[in-house]
């Protein structure tokens, strides 16, 4: 018997062993590399193990290929630009040659994209005219727009010089001796290139272009975090810069970049003074609003909305796009992680999970990134870094995961979702969300008693009933159900457990810091304020235990399962946070020593709140104290019938336990959490959190990108009024593409003049195989000359569009 016992206790140990929750490591450290050449000699030395950084740099790329100890993902949404600043005449009287629309628009036609994408990037790039970005959808939808716009704003240096001369001496600046002058001196350029990557050739490019034109040119190489308090947190009306050479990532594979225009033409897209300065053209500010909010009923109004916004873009640009990359994530061969499409590692919060060193259990796995802990960590409007939100990612939970390939949703706290939406919206469900139920009505009517927005004069929510009396629809209502065991299985890092304050005071926060008298007024959060109220369609919460929240807006998406309402996993714009660590952000600000946003503590001169590192964490830990001392609840009229005494004492000495020990207030829900941030040595320590309820192996399905390989063949010359067939074939590793998991195959027919003829959609014949035919009546409207068919394959296990083409001569 003694035996038995023994083996069932071995048998046991092995079967918990092979339960592991949370992470299959138990510790990651993120330190600073900000050199791939470093960083990959590094790799090739095991002193690390993951570059989370996505690279476009070719030589690094080579040596990569070369060694049976080295292996990478690909990544298709990082993107560069040239970011302006539009103040028209700075502080101390200088003129802005960019603060002139025209001037910034001729910028399109005074760069070479091809230029930089073969030669600066060493092909490891695609030049970018406009915002869409190629590999997703939406490009593929309005490619016409797209191509007309890459051929309207081609390089053209003698036009761009032209339109830049006209524009200097209608304001008054004249050519002197080859230089422009204003007032009497000289106007020069300073430009702010980022010293990292690629962006500092760029950035000389771009000096070597605007001295040719007359412009005296100052090239200022900075890292992001030497850049940073420059173009982003500092007044652009300092005059410190002109031009920065910027860079983005997709936060995912985008199935929808309607949100884009938003965030990059509009004044409301970011919390920055370079944001506030921004004077965009009217419509373009108007259409920003409505693809945001989803204003339209059509595929096809949405398309020529896309449309006209891309053109207005490019008229006003406050920014020009140059490249996107073709990027990868370094990595020891043996390491394994989920890694998103869009941005690699760093975009998905499936990577704490999926993170694994062979089939090894525990351990440690060491990433670099080209900069570590560049901004304060605070959820309401703190770090948008790539390289911060790697960590912070890790640290808290959401109601639904992103998938890593498509974009679409999966639940994760989650147990269900109901979606109605008006009838006539192109709203249509996935294969595989069959959690998902999607209905259509008539009309929507939001319930008199729904919460609308918050009112501080009041110190409540408005319902429905009261701003609306007369009545309230939406076209679109989402009603969630979470998992019953979200009381229980989802603890914060110091041990409490969620509760629905979390939710609650977090948007009383997000509203009342939009309102003049608040306490915590930031008119960043104001400018969004009237917007916000205009579209706000109010929401219930069905029941508190188990959760169920019911959600109408005017917003809606094309895919049932993207439209969500996620209370419990509320990401603001840059994280997550607990309502009692919020609260002491709150007491910070009120008393004037923290602010949340960094426009906010600019123009008071005091610290951005960081809840991570830094010189706000003795601050919180005074207002804990008080908190404690206080039993402190803000808004405690409104938000006291929701908890008691107990529970919010009980908060605070969590907190205070969790505070003494790790020194920092940041905490998340996450399978990893925040050990400690060294903003010295540069390095932020993630563990894994060993209460975290779901098993290590639940999201092992993302092995690899089924991306489409595609190849188009046919005949190389046709007579006008003749007709001509194409065949495209679609492979992945060398095997035919299932018809069924292809949504479709476009067509674009470039004629000699570079200016699309016509398109249309290809046929599919069998796996793999799709027919293109150009009959005697296409052919017969072709231009004599060479033309180019392009085609776009939009495969269905991921949101990635593959592209062929085939060049054909048209013969009289």
């Amino acid at each position: 018997m003694l035996a038995i016992a023994l083996v069932l206790v071995f048998s046991f140990g092995v079967l918990a062993e092979e339960k592991r929750m949370g992470t299959w490591v138990d510790e990651v450290v993120i330190v600073e590399e900000p050199n791939i050449t470093t960083a990959i000699s590094r790799l090739q030395a095991g002193d690390l193990d993951i570059y989370a950084s996505a690279e476009s740099q070719a030589v690094s790329f080579a040596t990569i290929q070369e060694d049976p100890n080295l292996d990478y993902y690909t990544t298709f949404g990082s993107y560069s630009e040239l970011t302006f600043n539009p103040v028209p005449v700075f502080n101390d009287g200088r003129l802005n040659p960019f603060g002139i629309r025209k001037v910034r628009e001729a910028m399109n036609k005074l760069i070479d994209r091809d230029y930089i994408a073969q030669e600066l990037y060493g092909g490891l790039a695609l030049p970018k005219t406009i915002m869409l970005n190629n590999a997703y959808v939406d490009y593929s939808r309005v490619v016409e727009t797209a191509r007309f716009l890459e051929f309207k704003y081609a390089y053209d240096f003698e036009e761009a010089k032209t339109i830049i001369a006209s524009e200097l001496m209608d304001a008054g600046a004249k050519l002197v001796d080859g230089i422009w002058h204003w007032d009497g001196e000289p106007i020069e350029i300073l430009i702010l290139a980022r010293a990292e990557d690629e962006r500092k050739l760029v950035g000389d490019y771009v000096g070597e272009q605007l001295s040719k034109v007359g412009f005296v040119v100052t090239v200022d190489y900075r890292t992001s975090a030497e850049a940073s308090p420059i173009w982003m947190s500092g007044d652009p009306a300092n005059g410190q810069w002109h031009i920065y050479t910027g860079g983005w990532v997709a936060g995912e594979v985008y199935r929808d970049q309607g949100h884009i225009f938003e965030q990059m033409f509009s004044r409301r897209g970011m919390a920055s003074p370079l944001w506030l300065a921004m004077d965009p053209i009217p419509e373009l500010d108007d259409l920003c609003t409505i693809l945001y909010n989803k204003k339209f009923t059509t595929m096809e109004e949405r398309n020529q909305l896309f449309s006209r916004a891309l053109e207005l873009s490019l008229e006003d640009s406050p920014r020009i796009y140059t490249v996107d990359q073709i990027s990868y994530i370094a990595r020891r061969a043996e390491i394994s992680v989920a890694s998103d499409l869009a941005q690699g590692i760093g975009s998905t919060p499936l990577w704490p999970s999926t993170l694994r060193r062979g089939d090894e259990i525990g351990g440690r796995v060491t990433m670099a990134t080209p900069q570590v802990l560049v901004e304060p960590w605070n959820p309401i409007a703190g770090s948008n870094w790539a390289v911060d939100q790697l960590a912070i990612r890790a640290t808290f939970d959401r109601g639904f995961i992103s998938n890593p390939y498509t974009g679409s949703r999966m639940p994760h706290r989650v147990e269900r979702m109901e979606v109605t939406v008006q009838e006539g919206l192109p709203v249509a469900k996935s294969p595989d969300s069959d959690w998902v139920t999607l209905e259509f009505a008539e009309e929507i009517v939001v319930p008199g008693d729904a919460w609308l927005y918050w009112d501080p004069d009041l110190g409540r929510y408005i319902t429905v009933a009261e701003k609306y009396p007369e009545g309230l629809t939406a076209p679109r209502k989402t009603v969630v159900y979470y998992r019953e065991d979200l009381y229980d299985a989802v603890t914060w890092h110091d041990g409490s457990n969620w509760h629905i304050l979390d939710f609650l005071l977090a948007s009383v926060l997000g509203w009342d810091r939009g309102y003049e008298g608040s306490a915590i007024y930031d008119e960043s959060a104001a400018i969004n304020l009237a917007i916000d109220q205009e579209n706000a369609r109010g929401f219930r919460i069905l029941s508190i235990d188990p959760f169920v929240y019911e959600a109408y807006a005017l917003s809606w998406y094309i895919d049932a399962e993207l439209n969500t309402a996620d209370p419990f996993g509320i990401l603001y714009n840059y994280g997550t946070a607990p309502w009692h660590t919020l609260a002491l952000g709150v007491l910070a600000e009120i008393n004037g020593d923290l602010a949340f946003s960094s426009n906010k503590a600019k123009e008071l001169g005091i610290e951005q709140l960081g809840y991570n590192t830094g010189p706000s964490i003795p601050v919180l830990a005074k207002w804990l104290d008080y908190a404690i001392e206080n039993n402190y609840l803000p808004w405690a009229d409104f938000l006291g019938q929701f908890i008691t005494e107990e529970e919010i004492a009980e908060r605070y000495a969590n907190l205070k336990a969790w505070y003494e020990e790790k020194e920092h207030f940041w905490l998340g829900t996450g399978p990893m959490y925040l050990e400690r941030a060294y903003p010295v040595e540069r390095m932020v320590h993630l563990k894994r959190y060993e209460n975290y309820s779901e098993p290590a192996d639940k999201w092992a399905i993302f092995d690899e990108p089924r991306i489409a390989e595609v190849d188009v063949t046919g005949g190389n010359r046709v007579r006008a009024g003749s007709e001509i067939r194409f065949e495209v074939e679609v492979t992945f590793k060398g095997e035919p593409y299932p018809l069924e998991l292809i949504q479709e195959v476009k067509y674009i027919v470039l004629d000699a003049t570079g200016s699309v003829a016509y398109s249309g959609y290809a046929e599919g014949i069998a796996d793999g195989l799709f027919e293109i035919v150009l009959t005697a009546e296409d052919t017969a409207q072709l231009p004599i000359g060479s033309n180019t068919l392009e085609t776009i394959v939009l495969p269905t296990p991921v949101a990635a569009a593959s592209f062929g083409s085939h060049t054909f001569v048209t013969l009289p």
